[in-house]
C-alpha cells in the first residue's frame, strides 16, 4: 500500500481561487501545469511509499499514541522544487510560527515511525503543492516575487492523517486509514 503522514488543509475553496489567478496572470496552458485538486490539498509530513499492510498495522498503532497541541497556521508566500531553474512544483508555504509547530509536528511522526523501521528520506519543509509542473521552461522569478509576503489565510490544524493514496490515470486519490486528533 503507498502511504503517507499528512495534515489537510481546509480553506480549499480560497486556494482554488487563487490557483486558477496565477494561472490567468500568468497565462498559464493545461499543458504546461497541473493544479493539484481541492480534495487533495495537504502538508505531506511524511512520504512512506509502498509499504506491507503489517507495516501499516504497526504505524495504526504507534499514531494513535502521538501526542500534540493543536495550532494554528498562516499561509503564506510561494516557491519552487526543487529549483527555480528547474521547477517541478509550485508550493504555498507558511508564516514562521506555524512552521516551526509543523516542523515539531513532523519531529513527533517521524519519532513515531521510527519504531516500524521507517525512516525519513528527505528533510521536511512545510508547504502545500499547488501545481505540478509539466513544462520546465516556464519562468517563476516574477510570480515568486510577486506573491513572496503575501499572506493566503490561515488554518487551525487539530489532526493528522495516515492516508493511502492510489495512483490512477486522472490522479491520485487519497483515502483516510486513521486520524489522529490534537489534545
Amino acid at each position: 500500500m503507498r502511504c503517507f503522514v499528512s495534515v489537510d488543509v481546509s480553506i480549499k475553496d480560497s486556494i482554488n481561487e487563487l490557483q486558477n489567478r496565477i494561472i490567468m496572470e500568468e497565462e498559464w496552458k493545461t499543458d504546461q501545469i497541473r493544479p493539484v485538486e481541492g480534495q487533495n490539498l495537504h502538508f505531506t509530513i511524511i512520504f512512506l511509499g509502498e509499504i506491507p499492510s503489517e507495516t501499516t498495522d504497526i504505524l495504526k498503532s504507534q499514531l494513535s499514541n502521538l501526542v500534540f497541541q493543536p495550532f494554528d497556521v498562516i499561509y503564506k508566500g510561494l516557491g519552487v522544487f526543487p529549483s527555480i531553474t528547474n521547477p517541478r512544483i509550485v508550493w504555498m508555504g507558511t508564516d514562521v510560527e506555524g512552521g516551526e509547530k509543523l516542523i515539531n509536528l513532523y519531529q513527533k511522526v517521524a519519532a513515531c515511525i521510527k519504531v516500524s523501521g521507517l525512516a525519513p528520506d528527505k528533510p521536511f519543509i512545510p508547504h502545500v503543492t499547488l501545481f505540478r509542473i509539466k513544462n520546465r521552461r516556464l519562468r517563476m522569478s516574477n510570480m515568486l516575487a510577486k506573491y513572496n509576503d503575501l499572506k493566503f489565510g490561515s488554518d487551525f490544524i487539530d489532526r493528522i492523517h495516515l492516508k493511502k493514496s492510489q495512483l490512477t490515470q486522472n490522479g491520485s486519490i487519497y483515502s483516510d486509514i486513521l486520524t489522529v486528533y490534537g489534545r
